[in-house]
């Protein structure tokens, strides 16, 4: 069995160095701190319990990709596309959502709660397209 588990990380480090789609990839439970995940189609992939602090996911696609109960202290989220990704119960002290697409305006207000950055800019969009301010 771990055997197995060993070959099934192999073979998605070897996808991550490549630049290959992750879509729908179970990474549950996996310890990827400091990874460079940046420009990854990560949609609906499964990272619950994962542990990203200080890793980079800038520009990657993570729609309806479930990070709940995940560490991201200090990940960077710059440009990602997060239409519909869960962060329910995730430690995003610190986490830079700048230029990010997809949050609504419930999302941000618990990731601004939570100590991640950079939402300003979402907020003020979201204040000008008539969205109540979080």
């Amino acid at each position: 069995m771990a055997g197995e588990k060993n070959g099934h990380v192999r073979h998605i480090l070897q996808k991550i160095e490549k630049h290959e789609s992750l879509a729908g990839v179970d990474l549950r439970n996996l310890y990827l701190s400091g990874m460079d995940l940046s420009n990854l189609d990560l949609r609906g992939a499964n990272l619950k319990g994962c542990r990203l602090s200080h890793g980079k996911l800038a520009a990657s696609d993570l729609t309806n990709a479930d990070l709940t109960d995940t560490m991201l202290i200090n990940t960077s989220f710059k440009k990602a596309n997060l239409v519909g990704t869960r962060f329910r119960g995730a430690v995003v002290v610190g986490a830079d959502f700048s230029e990010a697409k997809g949050l609504n305006t419930e999302l941000i207000r618990y990731l601004k709660s939570k100590g991640a950055t950079g939402l300003q800019q979402e907020v003020d969009r979201a204040a000008a397209n008539g969205s109540p301010t979080p």
